[in-house]
């Protein structure tokens, strides 16, 4: 098989193949699981996914899978905001007043920040999809951290050379 041929995949990873759930019924100390909330958070991201289109688009369908992602996101952060403050010892009203306060921020930069300080590095994670993959992506001075100088490359990331990689051959079976 030549490298053309070669099945590839994006080098980012969705949350659950970076900080895989539970198995059921168990339950894991909030040492594993706040980085799998917060990585969880990170993966119902709206930036990189079809989500603006879906808003553009005006059915009422779209619309509809646009906001509940929109839902999604929020609960996700919400349950990383509260299990990060039992984690922290803080209980009842103190643990729900953290959480909510932290909650009340849009941007996602608290929990970008929370995530990391729990080792999570937010810019591996790819959003789950929502909507079409976006015609374009961004490349960025160092693609490593996903930082620096940014600059928009046409076509989608999982056609890029650049943002991915040959899926191992133990992995394609």
């Amino acid at each position: 098989m030549t490298d053309i041929e070669t099945p590839r995949r994006t080098k980012r990873r969705y949350a659950h193949e970076l900080f895989p759930a539970g198995d059921e019924w168990e339950v894991r100390p909030l040492a594993v699981e706040v980085p799998r909330l917060y990585a969880r958070a990170m993966g119902f991201e709206v930036d990189g996914t079809g989500w603006y289109d879906l808003l553009d688009a005006g059915s009422t369908a779209d619309s509809r899978t646009a906001g509940n992602r929109t839902l999604q996101l929020v609960d996700c952060r919400n349950i990383a905001f509260l299990a990060d403050a039992l984690a922290q010892g803080l209980t009842g009203d103190d643990a729900w007043t953290w959480a909510e306060e932290h909650a009340r921020d849009e941007s996602g930069e608290l929990a970008w920040e929370r995530a990391e300080h729990y080792g999570v590095r937010p810019e591996l994670i790819k959003p789950y999809p929502c909507g079409p993959e976006p015609d374009h992506h961004d490349h960025f001075a160092d693609m490593e951290n996903r930082c620096g100088i940014t600059t928009q490359v046409d076509g989608p990331e999982s056609a890029c050379p650049t943002c991915t990689e040959p899926i191992p051959a133990e992995e394609e079976a």
